[in-house]
């Protein structure tokens, strides 16, 4: 028995949220038509099953509450296929939304925080070159820019 378009789907959404993208991508991959996936993609649109802005305020809330920074978390919802205006204007309902306070900074110093907590390092003394490095390394790889990088680090040298 062959699975119908709309079982696919719901079967593939069923396990979390997913972008049109993502979509798109699998049911072309399950060998659906571009006509029939693009009708569901409609279909499901109009239903509000599919949303990639919602989808982005979503994963704002994960990620932020992961410890990534801003721009890691863009590129990742450039990599689901989610277009840059999109993005930019779920992260400005995101901010707008009033539990929402987001400060890259703050996040990147929690993130200090933990480098130096797993290194038994305290703020209140020196922290060597080699701590200040590995929390370097941990934040860019968080997806925090430069910027934020040497100003936390900045921060620590004091």
């Amino acid at each position: 028995m062959a699975v119908s378009i709309d079982n696919a789907a719901l079967r593939y959404l069923s396990a979390r949220s997913r972008t049109v993208f993502e979509m798109k991508k699998k049911l072309a991959e399950k060998g659906f038509e571009e006509e029939e996936i693009e009708a569901l993609i409609q279909r499901f649109l109009s239903y509000g099953y599919l949303n990639d802005a919602t989808y982005c305020i979503a994963y704002f809330r994960y990620a932020f509450e992961k410890g990534k920074g801003k721009r890691k978390v863009f590129q990742e919802l450039r990599q689901k296929g989610v277009d840059g205006l999109t993005i930019e204007n779920a992260f400005e309902d995101y901010l707008q939304e009033e539990e929402n306070e987001y400060d890259e900074r703050a996040m990147a110093l929690a993130e200090a925080e933990k480098v130096l907590r797993i290194a038994g390092v305290s703020r209140d003394e020196e922290i060597p070159e080699k701590i200040l490095g590995r929390i370097a390394r941990r934040l860019g790889s968080k997806g925090y820019g430069g910027e934020t990088i040497y100003g936390v680090i900045g921060e620590l040298r004091r």
